[in-house]
């Protein structure tokens, strides 16, 4: 008897066990016809089934963790780490700024954490990571970041506007976008195993730079929180390296190895470049991308517009977090967000209740540099909702 990998990664159910000894009880002449339901025997094949059933699942789930391809959840986080040296991301704080104006007299002298403020529309909260001191009639900017991880705290510009620390005369607002991530999917954790073989080879592969660069640390040993790479060569011993974070632009500069864009260059040149080839590395650019969209839903939801609207404009900032620099290429054209993209996005959101997503701005696909990625601009949205037809 052949036992294939589909089969040891296939777990027999307990049924499937009660079955299977019955039947080699009955191969050796044991008439199994006269126990009557309930009987001490049938009970142990019983127990004995759900015993094996669980523990051929253990096994499955232990030889499918042996394997990128098959392994998945807690299992391929173990093989990331102990096969490749990988180790899975983390569900990230979104970060950014908030600017305060004070259009009273009074002066604030806040440290770290003192400051809560808020997105009234997702009802996600953010708190000051520095002190700060607001003059009278002054304004300032104060880095935040969400007290709650994942893509869920993502917030468009403009979308953080209520102050939950009561400072009288005070508004607050965010000038760009807060991107948080969910822990790294299976499907991202095995590219970036994959491509870990690449920074293996002596000869400078293009997924050596990229997995160098997405695994580069700060000084602290910190994780820059690299995404997106993309490698240009010119075909005379240079290699153009273009790195985004989640958000847009890696922050500092190529020579300075104390900043994060000084941090991957430096990793780059040490850990990937070949000799004989000059490698320049440089942060992606940002597009920001305007939309204008019409959503008819049905109104089951229980949600009001500006529910609908907040959520939406979440999914688009994480989507947009995820595309690749200089966007979708087909063939020689030019590098694009494709609409149809958009509209599925939006569709996920509520599946089952969307059921038209039309977008009018922009009114083609966007074109994107090769060294810029997309990031969500001004949203106009009209949500219309319908009382489903009569016995849906």
């Amino acid at each position: 008897m052949t036992i294939t990998l589909a089969d040891v990664l296939t777990p027999l159910s307990s049924e499937q066990y009660k079955e299977s000894m019955y039947n080699v009880l009955a191969a050796v002449g044991t008439n199994t016809t006269t126990w009557k339901p309930g009987a001490v025997v049938r009970t142990l094949i019983a127990a004995l089934a759900i015993f094996f059933a669980a523990l051929h699942s253990l096994i499955a789930k232990v030889a499918r963790g042996g394997f990128l391809e098959t392994a998945f959840g807690s299992w391929l986080t173990l093989c990331a780490r102990y096969v490749f040296g990988v180790e899975r991301e983390v569900a990230t704080f979104a970060a950014g700024e908030v600017t305060l104006t004070n259009t009273g007299g009074g002066v604030y002298e806040l440290e770290v954490g003192d400051l809560i403020v808020s997105n009234p529309d997702t009802g996600k909260t953010y708190r000051n990571t520095s002190a700060f001191t607001l003059a009278a009639l002054g304004t300032v900017t104060v880095p935040i970041a969400a007290i709650e991880a994942g893509a869920a705290s993502t917030a468009v510009p403009g979308a953080i506007t209520v102050l939950e620390t009561t400072l009288d005369g005070v508004t607050c607002t965010n000038a760009a976008a807060l991107v948080g991530l969910d822990e790294e999917g299976d499907s991202v954790l095995k590219a970036r195993c994959s491509a870990k073989l690449g920074a293996l080879s002596p000869n400078g592969p293009w997924d050596a730079y990229a997995y160098v660069a997405k695994n580069a640390t700060r000084s602290d040993g910190t994780r820059i929180g690299v995404t997106r790479v993309r490698v240009f060569p010119d075909g005379y011993g240079n290699v153009y390296v273009v790195a985004a974070t989640a958000t847009g632009a890696v922050s500092g500069t190529e020579d300075d190895p104390t900043t994060d864009l000084g941090a991957v260059a430096s990793a780059i040149q040490r850990l990937s470049t070949p000799l004989c080839i000059t490698a320049i590395v440089g942060s992606a650019g940002s597009a920001s991308i305007a939309l204008t969209y019409g959503v008819w839903m049905y109104n089951t939801s229980g949600r009001s517009n500006a529910e609908v609207e907040a959520a939406i404009s979440t999914a688009l900032a994480t989507h947009l977090s995820t595309q690749p620099i200089g966007g979708n290429v087909i063939g020689a054209a030019a590098g694009k967000v494709f609409l149809s993209d958009l509209i599925g996005v939006i569709k996920a959101v509520f599946p089952g209740e969307i059921f038209r997503v039309v977008i009018t701005v922009p009114a083609a696909d966007p074109e994107l540099a090769p060294e810029a990625v997309p990031t969500l601009g001004t949203v106009t949205a009209n949500i219309i909702q319908v009382n489903p037809p009569v016995g849906h």
